[in-house]
């Protein structure tokens, strides 16, 4: 403890009576207004203080980390993360000061944090949707294995990529356990070893280990893998959260926030933390023993009361905003405690792998989901319907639908089931009937009706309106002028929004 008095009688150098003023000034003041992200003069403020007093700090072995968070008035404090299973966690508590600089304190009682790779656990049937268990093939040993989270689609030019951590992907933090280091070209799998039984011969490749070794030199816990053609959805649908933007958000304090992991699922909290230093252990391969702690700077701290946000399992997780229709990246989740949970800032991952998101939804007219459009013709004599599947903007093949009755027209090619397929939407011009074909590619399995809606209503187009990765359906009505939209799920019609009414002179075309 004599460490830790020292400390703070260096930090104080200036007179009780300064202390005082300070305190009182600092207890009363009314809570700043605005967002509250790093670019906030009263966040920057806490930055400043937090910079000169971390490192000694982290000296303490009982103290894990810091953070710009709040008190409960809304105002930037210091946050000061202490192990409580230290064995002299309440006199280093005790020996805190109140405030560094007149920045107040706030300390965070918490279990030491830890990146969390150990339902979503099921092998999905291709394309898989992201959010998913997932993990390196190989990640077996010591008689332990592991799994994480697939947690996101990425692009660097025109090439995708699914986005997890290292410690998912690459594991090998430390020599040891398997003897075997991680290679360019490893298999990834889905879903991870731990849920089949450590046998990867009942999982599925989804994609090839690209090396890039972010840990332990960097200051992002990061990997990628090429995707295996026809194994992930082409627009980077996460499970339960839909298709996300293709641009990012950086993070303040008490933003909602959301993800969609292997262990918890979709689960919500909000950001408790900036800017955080936090010193994170990492397990020697799957053996559960710590083999290499690591402190990470710039972080973003999450609320995790109970490890209800983030459990053993959900490292890779994206965190995203918590709304509906296309939420921004916000960050990569790696980490946590029983009280907290860590993410790295979007940015800096994005800029260490040279990457951006992929977004939106797949394309509509793609039927062998091979994310480059198809061409659907209709023969409006004969009722002959064909498709042509294209490479680009070369024919590759055509494939028959068949004849139907000229007076059913198609009138979208959407994706309505979310499989990265496009589906084929018809209506009937002359009793009012609207279905829809759901598709394999280019084989129709089923038929779902839609009811019949009076002609004077035509459906304009399909497509993703609402971001969660299924197309919806526009209609317009030609006496009226009125335009709304059908939302989804799936093949059900779950709900109506207006549009408004348009002159009919004016009509929506080549939706």
């Amino acid at each position: 403890m004599r460490s830790i008095n020292r400390f703070i009688g260096n930090l104080f150098k200036f007179s009780a009576a300064i202390i005082c003023a300070i305190l009182a000034a600092s207890t009363f003041a009314a809570p700043p207004t605005g967002v509250l992200d790093d670019t906030h003069a009263a966040v920057r403020a806490v930055m400043a203080v937090q910079s000169e007093v971390t490192p000694d700090l982290m000296r303490q072995p009982e103290i894990l980390g810091t953070a710009v968070g709040v008190d409960t008035a809304g105002t930037p404090v210091l946050t000061i993360y202490v192990d409580r299973d230290a064995p002299n966690a309440r006199d280093v508590i005790r020996n805190l000061p109140r405030e560094f600089r007149g920045v107040g304190v706030r300390v965070q009682l918490t279990d030491k944090f830890r990146a969390m790779s150990v339902s979503h656990t099921a092998k999905q049937t291709p394309p898989i949707q992201l959010g998913t268990s997932g993990g390196w093939a190989y990640d077996l040993a010591n008689g332990f294995c592991c799994g994480g989270t697939l947690g996101a689609l990425v692009k660097i030019g025109s090439t995708q990529y699914i986005l997890s951590n290292y410690h998912v992907f690459e594991s090998d933090i430390v020599s040891g356990g398997n003897n075997r280091t991680a290679q360019t070209g490893d298999p990834i799998i889905q879903p991870g070893l731990i849920d089949v039984s450590c046998n990867k011969n009942l999982a599925q490749t989804v994609g090839t280990l690209v090396k890039k070794s972010s840990l332990p030199g960097s200051n992002v816990d990061c990997a990628i893998a090429a995707v295996v053609p026809g194994m992930v959805r082409t627009d980077g649908a996460i499970l339960e959260i839909g298709t996300i933007s293709n641009t990012t958000v950086s993070a303040f304090i008490n933003q909602a926030v959301k993800k969609s992991g292997r262990t918890t699922g979709l689960t919500h909290s909000s950001v408790s933390g900036l800017n955080a230093t936090i010193s994170v252990d990492y397990d020697n391969e799957c053996k559960g023993s710590t083999a290499l702690t690591k402190t990470f700077t710039g972080q973003i701290v999450i609320a995790n009361p109970g490890s209800k946000f983030l459990n053993m399992g959900d490292s890779g997780s994206l965190m995203v905003e918590d709304v509906v229709t296309n939420p921004h990246a916000v960050g990569l989740l790696f980490a946590g405690s029983s009280t907290d949970a860590i993410a790295n800032p979007i940015g800096q991952v994005l800029a260490f792998l040279g990457a951006t998101m992929v977004s939106g939804g797949p394309n509509r007219s793609d039927f062998n989901g091979d994310g480059k459009a198809d061409i659907l013709w209709q023969n409006s004599s004969t009722g002959q319907r064909v498709i042509w599947l294209m490479n680009g903007t070369t024919h590759q093949s055509t494939v028959n639908l068949g004849t139907v009755p000229t007076t059913w027209s198609i009138v979208g090619s959407s994706d309505f089931n979310g499989d990265a397929k496009a589906d084929i939407l018809w209506q009937n011009n002359s009793t009012g009937q609207r279905v829809i074909w759901l598709m394999n590619g280019t084989a129709h399995t089923s038929t779902v009706s839609l009811g019949t809606v009076p002609t004077s209503w035509s459906i304009a187009g399909s497509g993703d309106f609402n971001g969660d990765g299924k197309a919806d359906i526009l209609w317009q009505n030609s006496a009226t002028g009125q335009r709304l939209i059908w939302i989804m799920n799936g093949t059900v019609h779950t709900s109506n929004v207006s549009l408004g009414t348009v002159s009919t002179s004016w009509s929506i075309r080549n939706y």
